[in-house]
């Protein structure tokens, strides 16, 4: 019995990887709080495109899009280039669509989470001249779920499906007409 728990309490001790060597590749951080701590999921993506229409006319459409959409702006920085909010949230539908077309955040006993959390969004978009009169128009898409119903007020990084990325884009670009 003593060589079982001395077998037991080495092993315990031992180390299972080189000093330095990290055994699962680390994710990004995209939340820290103070009181939460940091919420790591995989780095955001940007969807892009080239429209052959002055940067001035595309920020107005941007502009518009948002409205359309009923979504405040919070970030409107022309010499940035950056236009959007980085800290709104909806429930179940966005854009008059229901959330789980746009956000997935996994799944529970009930369905989709994302048809019940809170989700709390960044979305921000870049509207920078492509030195050929043109514009190249690019769109970050970030959500996080709440679910309001339970104790825990954490949030849970999502993934975006992509449409909601691409739904802005096409409304700007049918709104400069390109």
């Amino acid at each position: 019995m003593r060589r079982a728990l001395l077998l037991i309490a080495l092993t315990a001790c031992a180390p299972t990887n080189n000093p330095g060597e990290e055994a699962t590749p680390r994710q990004a951080a995209i939340y820290q709080d103070p009181t939460t701590g940091t919420l790591l999921a995989d780095r955001p993506r940007s969807v892009a495109i080239d429209l052959a229409a002055p940067p001035a006319s595309v920020w107005i459409a941007v502009k518009k899009v948002y409205a359309d959409l009923d979504i405040p702006l919070s970030v409107e920085n022309p010499a940035a280039h950056q236009i959007g909010n980085e800290n709104f949230y909806k429930s179940r539908q966005l854009a008059g669509q229901p959330m789980t077309q746009f956000v997935d955040c996994g799944s529970d006993m009930t369905g989709p989470k994302a048809a019940s959390y809170r989700i709390n969004m960044s979305l921000l978009t870049t509207v920078a001249g492509d030195g050929r009169g043109g514009t190249n128009l690019q769109t970050t898409f970030v959500p996080m779920g709440q679910d309001l119903s339970g104790t825990s007020s954490d949030k849970i990084p999502c993934g975006t499906t992509g449409r909601f990325e691409a739904l802005v884009l096409d409304r700007v670009k049918t709104a400069v007409g390109r």
